[in-house]
């Protein structure tokens, strides 16, 4: 049997039908959330500030990918988990000559891990993969049909892997985690007057590193230590004080930070419901 006469996996197909893939912006829904699949333990669910909208990664190496992204001035709109049509990927394998994805005998949708559209009106294509993923021939498969497919519409494809995330970007990562997760953010009580306070303070000290001035201000205002550390990282995750990820958040000093302010984002600080 030709995989073009093979059955679609039931739960893609539904997936289909509920218009998982459609849209863009805040309408957009990803073809796979969080919590219908995990490969590695690190899916993560995150608001962005491009788009405004809860985004879904399954893995470390996305969520790195995506923030990067996000915090670009040139991207419009950042759609994750983004379906291929069926039948242009089986089109595709047939041209290859290769096996369309699939598991005992049902087919599954092809999906590009990030589309970003971009102010000049280009989208740029990505799949984003562990290096050690590269040497399965069946990943190589699937990415040549990606690669395929995004070069017929018009379309530039990369490939991210953790080699394009510094190790820098991925000790803040962790650092900022539960932050940035909308399912464990919800447990801190951070108010919009806390950051603009943080911001206040922060503001006349600018050679020193951010760590060492949170803790004075913690002692001079008799706080419990980490208090305004806590706050900065909240503010960090929620883009209310940008920084650069490439590095290390133990050498940021308040000269180096970006601060926001409450107006720019009136109505976007607090938690995700």
């Amino acid at each position: 049997m030709s995989d073009s006469n093979k059955p679609l996996n039931r739960q893609d197909k539904k997936r289909l039908e509920h218009q998982r893939g459609q849209g863009s912006g805040k309408a957009y829904i990803p073809f796979v959330q969080v919590g219908e699949f995990s490969g590695s333990g690190e899916s993560i669910r995150v608001k962005s500030s491009t788009v405004g909208r809860l985004h879904h990664f399954h893995s470390g190496i996305e969520l790195a990918a995506f923030l990067i992204f996000d915090r670009s001035s040139n991207i419009t709109d950042i759609r994750e988990q983004f379906p291929l049509p069926l039948s242009s990927s089986l089109t595709i394998c047939e041209q290859l000559g290769i096996k369309h994805p699939q598991v005992k005998g049902e087919l599954y949708i092809v999906s590009t891990d990030l589309l970003l559209d971009c102010k000049n009106n280009t989208s740029i294509a990505i799949a984003v993969k562990p290096a050690a993923q590269l040497n399965d021939k069946r990943v190589l498969e699937k990415l040549q049909i990606e690669k395929a497919y995004w070069e017929n519409k018009g379309v530039k494809w990369y490939i991210f892997t953790e080699y394009e995330r510094p190790s820098e970007l991925k000790m803040n990562l962790q650092w900022l985690r539960s932050f940035l997760d909308a399912d464990t953010s919800i447990d801190y009580e951070i108010s919009d007057e806390d950051v603009q306070t943080l911001i206040s303070r922060l503001s006349n000290s600018s050679t020193k590193k951010i760590t060492k001035r949170c803790g004075e201000l913690d002692d001079e205002y008799h706080l419990s230590p980490g208090f305004h550390i806590e706050i900065f990282r909240f503010a960090i995750a929620n883009n209310f004080i940008k920084a650069d990820l490439r590095q290390q958040y133990i050498n940021w000093k308040v000269e180096d930070l970006i601060f926001v302010g409450h107006e720019k984002n009136k109505g976007a600080l607090g938690h995700v419901s």
